[in-house]
């Protein structure tokens, strides 16, 4: 599999999720998916491979992240755990429409049931049910 989708998941214009992934969060969310067993970066050069086995002793602050990849759904309690997300992370911005998005949502953060459903499947190790007890106060709802 190759993680970085022709630098497409390197580049927030081009990328799915909407924003940029580092290469570590590419070749996690790459090794996560179903079957894979492995990973083929393009190495274009020494510096290029150096980075790309830096993977093996990765910081833990290449993870912890959520991109709104919906590793996590679908969600037992039916909550969209992503755009929750992203509503959330836009509105601590100052993005004043995110907050009014967050507040239509059929189900929101207080929905959870925690089950810790999302947790086991983000490949980006999120405590997504810890997360959902911050968004909810952060809301209110």
């Amino acid at each position: 599999m190759k993680p970085f989708c022709g630098g497409q998941l390197l580049d927030a214009q081009q990328s799915p999720f909407g924003a940029a992934l580092t290469p570590y969060q590419c070749l996690q969310y790459a090794l996560n998916k179903p079957g894979v067993m492995t990973v083929l970066p393009g190495i274009a050069d020494r510096q290029q491979l150096r980075q790309v086995l830096g993977f093996l002793e990765a910081p833990a602050d290449a993870m912890g992240k959520c991109v709104y990849c919906k590793h996590c759904h679908p969600c037992p309690a039916g909550l969209d755990v992503a755009l929750i997300n992203k509503y959330y992370d836009l509105s601590r911005l100052g993005d004043g429409l995110a907050r009014e998005h967050y507040l239509t949502l059929e189900k929101q953060a207080g929905n959870r049931v925690g089950c810790g459903h999302c947790d086991g499947r983000c490949p980006f190790h999120v405590a997504q049910s810890s997360r959902m007890q911050e968004i909810l106060s952060y809301f209110g709802a």
